[in-house]
């Protein structure tokens, strides 16, 4: 084997793998096609193997193809790990923090929280990615994320992650100041009877009350509109279209503000865990782990009430 093999050929290769084609690679990559090809050849030339077989159109990872392709992605993984540590290892004031989050901690939970930081360690870059679980989790395993914290439901598999739970969001019911129901404390049965706003089926906010209201006997809610998205379904509500079971992450601004109305029900309290994730083994600068103990720390004092947690087997999206 040939030693000069640069991280660029290794990127290249792990893109055109993941993307399926050289075209989407280049496309991806923001580099015309020949310039693609020729780092695979010369990868191949390198490596003395052959990467590729093509059927048809189509191109193929081969055997070794395939073995290359999973030394590459953990060469580029501790890489860029070890960039960022690097840049954080003098006095813990400086360097990068990549971390990621689903939905509703991204978008309500941890901004503040990097703000505080921030303002703190001024010469520090935070990057935060929000999407879906699945995808917060493939990118903590594949160390483009230092670290994340995901909401979701207990019990799911995350192998080649180290997960720890460190907070709850809890689900409140909200209601317009003018809408139904007119009390602030209502009893399960009258809850049956409300018009209600939610998101889609398979959501784990959504998955998760369907099973806890299921189990209290309450089973064909009047479900009047579906969203899929916090913002779009506190709209929905502040319009008279019914009420909603939120995290109350996402509405303790409009309660606060008197906007929207937390309802309380007899006999249910539900919420859901936050766990923190990353890559089994990884190494933390110092500003790196100052960061995840100030989120572990406003997590906490956001989780102070305990919550029903339960097993709905579904992700947050």
């Amino acid at each position: 084997m040939d030693l000069r093999i640069s991280l660029q050929k290794l990127e290249v290769l792990t893109q055109v793998i993941r993307s399926g084609g050289v075209g989407r690679a280049a496309e991806a990559l923001f580099v015309a096609q020949p310039v693609v090809t020729a780092h695979v050849r010369t990868l191949e030339e390198r490596l003395g193997a052959k990467l590729f077989y093509r059927e048809g159109r189509q191109i193929h990872p081969t055997e070794a193809g395939l073995a290359v392709y999973e030394w590459a992605e953990d060469v580029l993984t501790r890489t860029r790990e070890l960039d960022r540590y690097l840049g954080g290892l003098a006095d813990g004031q400086q360097g990068t923090v990549a971390l990621g989050a689903s939905m509703s901690v991204g978008s309500y939970l941890l901004p503040p929280t990097l703000a505080a930081y921030r303002q703190g360690h001024p010469k520090a870059e935070l990057r935060l990615s929000i999407s879906d679980t699945e995808h917060i989790i493939d990118d903590a395993r594949r160390g483009l994320l230092d670290f994340a914290l995901i909401v979701s439901a207990p019990g799911l598999e995350m192998p080649g992650l180290d997960v720890e739970q460190i907070g709850e969001d809890k689900i409140v019911l909200v209601a317009s100041p003018a809408g139904e129901p007119e009390a602030d404390s209502i009893s399960l049965d009258e809850l049956a009877r409300l018009p209600f706003v939610e998101a889609p089926e398979g959501i784990v906010r959504r998955s998760f009350i369907d099973k806890q209201l299921s189990e209290l006997g309450i089973v064909d809610r009047n479900v009047v509109l579906e969203l899929g998205h916090p913002e779009a379904m506190k709209a929905a509500v502040l319009g008279g279209s019914g009420v909603s079971l939120l995290f109350k992450s996402a509405v303790q601004q409009e309660i606060d503000e008197g906007s929207l109305r937390s309802i309380d029900v007899e006999s249910l309290a539900m919420g859901l865990p936050i766990y923190l994730i990353h890559r089994k083994g990884k190494s933390f600068s110092p500003l790196q782990r100052g960061l995840i103990e100030a989120v572990k720390r406003h997590l906490a004092e956001q989780s102070s009430e305990p919550a029903v947690t339960g097993n709905a087997g579904a992700l947050e999206s």
